[in-house]
C-alpha cells in the first residue's frame, strides 16, 4: 500500500471531556508501509501516542517509534493522546473507558519476538539452572522436541500444549505441558531468589514479554474462531536444533468457494541458513508451495529435488500444483487478518 496520512488538519489531543487540538498546519503525516507493518497497525485498533522533543523538534512517539508531524508545538511536548486506525489513516479519538488485558493482547503488535530467542538450544536451560528447581528443568526437557525424531504425533502434542492449559481444563481434560505456565513459575522463582538485581530484572522483563506473546497468540486464535476463521501461531522448541516458527491461517469462507488454508514455517540452521516455506492448501488436495532461502546452494538443491517432493505428496493423496523456490529472504507481509473485537466486554474499536 502507498503512503497513508496519519493526521490531517487541526485535530485533537486527548483531555477529559474533549479532544484538544493538535496543530498540523493542514498537512498530512505520511506513514510508510514498512512503518505500518513494523507497528502492526490494524483497522479499528486504538493506540496511544505522545509528543516528544527530538533534536529540538516536536515529534510524534507511537509505540516506541518517532514520526515527524509538521505543525506540532514545543509547548505540547509531554502530552499524550489516542489514535484509531481507520480507513488507512490514524485519526485522533477519545481514550477508551477501559482497555482490558484481553483487548491489549488481541491488538498486540510484533507478537512472537522473544520466544525464538529463549528457545535457542541451551538458553532456557541456563536460566532454569539458576533457580535450583529440578522439577522445572525436567518439565522443560520433556517439552523440547527432537528434530531427528520428529513425528506427526509429537508435533500434535506440541500444538496441543501451545493452545494453553486453560483450553483443556475448561473441557475437563488433563492439560498437556504448557510453556506459559513454566515461564510464570520461572519468573516467580527469579523474583524470590534473585542474586543480581539488574540481571534478574532484565530476565524477568524478557520472560514476562514472552508470556504476553504466548497469551496474545492464544487470544487472537480464539478471536479468529469467533470470526469463523483460523489463526494459530506457535514456536516449536528443539533440543538439537534452532526453534521453528509455525503459523496456520484460514480466512473466512467465501460464498461458493472453499477457504484457503495457509501454513507458514520459518527455520534457521547453520547448514541451511534461514528458510521460509509457505504452503497453501485448496480443495483439501491441491497444494501451492513457495520457499525462500538465502543460500544459493539450498535454492539449487530444492529445485533439483522438487520432483521427489511431488512424488511424496502424491503418495499421500495430495497434488502439488506449483513449487516456487526464491533466492533471498521472504518479503515482509502485512497480515490480512483483522480482529473484530467481537465478544470483548469493552469494544476498543468503538
Amino acid at each position: 500500500m502507498g503512503p497513508v496520512p496519519l493526521i490531517s488538519g487541526a485535530d485533537a489531543l486527548f483531555a477529559p471531556g474533549r479532544i484538544p487540538t493538535i496543530y498540523l498546519e493542514g498537512k498530512l503525516v505520511p506513514l510508510q508501509p514498512s512503518t505500518a507493518a513494523e507497528l502492526g497497525l490494524k483497522d479499528g485498533q486504538v493506540v496511544q501516542a505522545s509528543i516528544k522533543l527530538q533534536q529540538d523538534q516536536p515529534m510524534l512517539m507511537l509505540q516506541g517509534k518517532t514520526l515527524p508531524a509538521p505543525g506540532l508545538l514545543a509547548s505540547q511536548v509531554g502530552e499524550s493522546f489516542w489514535l484509531r486506525a481507520q480507513g488507512g489513516n490514524l485519526v485522533p479519538t477519545h481514550a477508551p473507558p477501559l482497555i482490558s488485558r484481553i483487548a491489549n493482547l488481541l491488538y498486540r503488535p510484533n507478537v512472537n519476538s522473544v520466544l525464538p530467542q529463549l528457545f535457542q538450544p541451551g538458553t532456557l536451560d541456563q536460566l532454569l539452572s539458576q533457580v535450583r528447581r529440578p522439577d522445572l528443568q525436567a518439565q522443560w526437557r520433556s517439552m523440547q522436541l527432537s528434530m531427528s525424531q520428529l513425528t506427526p504425533d509429537t508435533l500434535r502434542q506440541a500444538m496441543m500444549g501451545a493452545m494453553g492449559a486453560e483450553v483443556w481444563m475448561a473441557r475437563g481434560l488433563q492439560p498437556p505441558q504448557d510453556t506459559k505456565q513454566l515461564m510464570r513459575k520461572l519468573i516467580a522463582e527469579l523474583s524470590i531468589s534473585g542474586t543480581t538485581e539488574d540481571t534478574d530484572s532484565t530476565l524477568i522483563e524478557k520472560l514476562t514479554k514472552a508470556v504476553d506473546d504466548i497469551e496474545a497468540r492464544q487470544v487472537q486464535a480464539v478471536q479468529a474462531q469467533a470470526q469463523q476463521e483460523v489463526l494459530f501461531s506457535m514456536t516449536l522448541p528443539f533440543v538439537d536444533a534452532n526453534p521453528i516458527e509455525l503459523t496456520v491461517r484460514r480466512g473466512p469462507r467465501q460464498e461458493g468457494e472453499e477457504a484457503i488454508l495457509t501454513v507458514n514455517v520459518h527455520s534457521k540452521t547453520v547448514d541451511l541458513g534461514p528458510i521460509w516455506l509457505k504452503t497453501q492448501l485448496m480443495n483439501a488436495q491441491q497444494l501451492d508451495l513457495t520457499m525462500w532461502a538465502e543460500k544459493e546452494s539450498v535454492v539449487a538443491q530444492a529445485r533439483s529435488r522438487s520432483f521427489l517432493l511431488g512424488d511424496e505428496l502424491r503418495s499421500a493423496g495430495l497434488n502439488m500444483r506449483a513449487f516456487n523456490v526464491v533466492h533471498g529472504a521472504r518479503p515482509t507481509e502485512v497480515s490480512d487478518w483483522t480482529p473484530s473485537g467481537r465478544g470483548l466486554v469493552v469494544d476498543v474499536s468503538a
